[in-house]
């Protein structure tokens, strides 16, 4: 693919967003970064990153900046969104975007994700599904079965599907991927690490109680969908060295309590 988008939400502030641009730039000149800030940093981070487009944020939050570099981008082939705290994997980024070049059926491709602290050090691997086919299923068990710094979308389903609800703060992109899948939209797996995802405190996303009501929310029309067992026992089974791996070197702990650094 030759026209490529990613859209970062920044607040200006972040101290990795330099080392976020730079995994951008290592997809090349087809992927085009938009960071979507304060009017008040605009000039300063055009000054810093003058090989990205700089919109200033419209208010109403990130999912409403999401839409807004979205609209100022233009016309693009794939699409994926990156915080301005995380990194792209050039590699199993390119991977995904194979997948969809190659079968024009597919409208979202996710991938592998690891989790890495403020030094970047890796500290473990997100579980996700490595069968799409369950997708369903598993959302209608409440699990979330991909993280959306592993995805890149058809950007032409952004359009069919209004992009982002800016009424949500934190699950937006849950929303947007549940509405997807109840759309008949088609989702695959590829095996490789497509980003990663840095811990760190004062995380937006740590606010537990706001991202649960969020989650019944943009879940809420599975709720009385079928959830079949072998769903549930495929994703543990295929994301046993996860686990496995976090017990090694975290013990027994949840990952939420690996997500606020308990």
């Amino acid at each position: 693919m030759s026209n490529l988008l990613i859209v970062t939400p920044t607040l200006g502030q972040s101290p990795w967003l330099a080392e976020t641009a730079a995994s951008v730039a290592g997809l090349g000149s087809a992927c085009r970064h938009v960071l979507v800030c304060p009017a008040a940093v605009r000039a300063e981070l055009e000054q810093r990153f003058p090989q990205a487009q700089v919109v200033a944020e419209p208010g109403g939050g990130m999912y409403a900046a999401l839409n807004a570099g979205i609209a100022a981008a233009g016309d693009s082939e794939a699409f994926t969104y990156l915080n301005d705290d995380d990194v792209l994997c050039a590699a199993g980024a390119a991977e995904a975007l194979r997948r969809l070049e190659q079968n024009p059926e597919i409208g979202v491709v996710y991938g592998r994700v690891s989790l890495v602290d403020a030094h970047g050090a890796l500290q473990g691997w997100l579980p996700v599904a490595h069968q799409a086919g369950d997708l369903a299923a598993l959302l209608a068990r409440g699990i979330v079965p991909f993280a959306q710094p592993g995805t890149w979308v058809r950007s032409s389903l952004l359009t069919t599907l209004r992009g982002f609800d800016a009424g949500y703060r934190l699950a937006g992109d849950l929303d947007l991927f549940s509405r997807a899948l109840a759309g008949g939209v088609r989702f695959e797996y590829v095996s490789a690490e497509v980003a990663r995802f840095r811990l760190h405190p004062g995380q937006l996303s740590k606010d537990e109680a706001a991202a649960d009501v969020e989650k019944s929310r943009a879940l809420a029309r599975w709720a009385d969908a079928p959830a079949p067992l072998g769903s549930r026992l495929r994703f543990g089974r295929d994301n046993l060295p996860v686990y496995l791996d976090r017990i090694r070197r975290h013990g027994f702990v949840s990952m939420r309590r690996i997500y606020r650094g308990d």
